[in-house]
């Protein structure tokens, strides 16, 4: 007498087809998170400088000009040595913000313009590159010329 067996389970080809696909599926899932995650940092970085913005104006209002940068340059985040500083010594904002990565090329940008006199500008530039683009973002107050980003 015979005795049919069926056979029950997976081929190794089937296996592997379906570890292939969920492969594929991951892969694409995984490109598309770090896209919204530079979106997300670049939102950020926008945020961070209209805070900055914010805080700028408010020291406007209090001393009838922007602050003066001898520092000349990328801003030191989270400190108040630079003369950016002077929003958190004098409580117009909490902290100097940080890039969102901290490291590599992103940074925040802080050029004062015009022809600044007594410590004080009429104008200035903040600007910082987005990742997704790798363009500029720039805000400017007061008379300032050209500004990157802007």
């Amino acid at each position: 007498m015979l005795i049919d067996k069926k056979q029950k389970g997976f081929t190794l080809i089937e296996l592997l087809v379906v570890i292939a696909i969920i492969g594929l599926l991951a892969s694409i899932v995984l490109v598309s998170l770090n896209t919204a995650r530079k979106k997300a940092r670049d939102a950020r970085r926008k945020a961070d400088l209209h805070q900055l913005q914010i805080a700028l104006e408010m020291y406007y209002d209090a001393h009838n000009g922007y602050m003066n940068d001898t520092y000349s340059g990328w801003e030191t985040c989270d400190t108040t040595q630079n003369d950016i500083g002077k929003l958190v010594t004098e409580n117009f904002i909490a902290k100097v913000p940080c890039d969102p990565l901290k490291t590599g090329s992103y940074h925040y940008y802080f050029d004062p313009g015009g022809s600044c006199s007594g410590g004080y500008c009429p104008a200035y530039c903040l600007y910082t590159t987005l990742e997704v683009e790798g363009t500029n973002y720039g805000i400017k107050g007061g008379n300032y010329g050209s500004c990157p980003g802007t």
